[in-house]
């Protein structure tokens, strides 16, 4: 039916298009039985265009005198934006400075408290709480390694019931059998220093020394020096399951403990290790 005079055509012939924007509409199946398109599908497209490809050449691929669409330009960063630029910010103080708390972020990058909480949880573990940069007067031996200590004393009390001198092959030996149930060899010198330690506590004579392979390889100290190393690892974020993730990664160049090792000797749960670490680390600061 023809158009009414003055009207502009709804649709517009395919043939008047220009030859890129003419295979496009071909392409999406635009086009109808009559070779022609609907001029809202031309509008649509050209929207799109404006939004995702040229602006300046929108207008021109439409063919069709329809104007496009103008979308503003941002100029200012979004929140987002100005949150993970002083995550940036924290993280590259926290290098010099692990074991910081949130006030002296706050105070060395001119931030409020409140927003540097909220930026720093990506990187919130190499961060002390204002009362954890001063270590407890006496610590509390954890519960679980308290406990473990106990049953290491009770197990070789009936191990020299059996055997005495009780020397730490023996009480292998009964392990093994199951005549005891107690801590292994390692275990006990890792909780009491030493083999001699452990049967002394308990009032047991301890037989010959113990061999030089079962005696701790490293010190309290040197056990949080490579937990302060595995901290500034920021893949690993901290977590303890990653400890022995990021050992394995190390041991191919040296000799690393296990987190096991490391529980045992230090002592206390993994949030206990991660603060004494921070403190110890503190004490580097330039």
């Amino acid at each position: 039916m023809p158009d009414t005079v003055g009207r502009v055509s709804e649709r517009v012939p395919v043939s008047s298009l220009p030859e890129a924007t003419a295979w496009v509409v071909r392409q999406l199946g635009l086009v109808a039985h009559d070779s022609t398109v609907s001029r809202d599908h031309l509008r649509t497209l050209g929207e799109f265009l404006v939004r995702f490809g040229n602006p300046a050449n929108a207008q021109k691929s439409l063919g069709d005198g329809t104007p496009p669409v103008r979308t503003r330009t941002r100029t200012r960063p979004t929140k987002a934006e100005i949150r993970s630029a002083l995550t940036e910010r924290i993280s590259h103080f926290l290098e010099s400075h692990p074991g910081a708390t949130y006030s002296e972020i706050s105070d060395a990058l001119v931030e409020p408290i409140d927003v540097v909480t909220h930026a720093a949880r990506p990187v919130n573990w190499l961060i002390l709480e204002n009362d954890e940069v001063e270590e407890p007067a006496q610590r509390r031996e954890s519960e679980i390694t308290a406990a473990t200590r106990d049953k290491a004393r009770a197990a070789l009390l009936a191990a020299s019931l059996m055997t005495q001198p009780l020397s730490h092959q023996a009480y292998t030996t009964l392990l093994r059998e199951g005549r005891v149930k107690g801590p292994s060899v390692a275990r006990i010198v890792q909780l009491f220093g030493s083999w001699t330690v452990a049967c002394n506590s308990v009032g047991v004579s301890s037989g010959e020394p113990l061999r030089q392979n079962y005696e701790r390889t490293w010190t309290h100290e040197d056990l949080l020096k490579f937990v302060a190393r595995f901290l500034r690892e920021p893949m690993y974020r901290g977590a303890s399951h990653q400890f022995d993730v990021w050992r394995s990664s190390v041991n191919s160049t040296e000799k690393v403990p296990s987190l096991g090792t490391v529980r045992n000797i230090v002592g206390g749960t993994w949030n206990d290790i991660r603060t004494s670490t921070l403190r110890s680390m503190r004490k580097e600061w330039v």
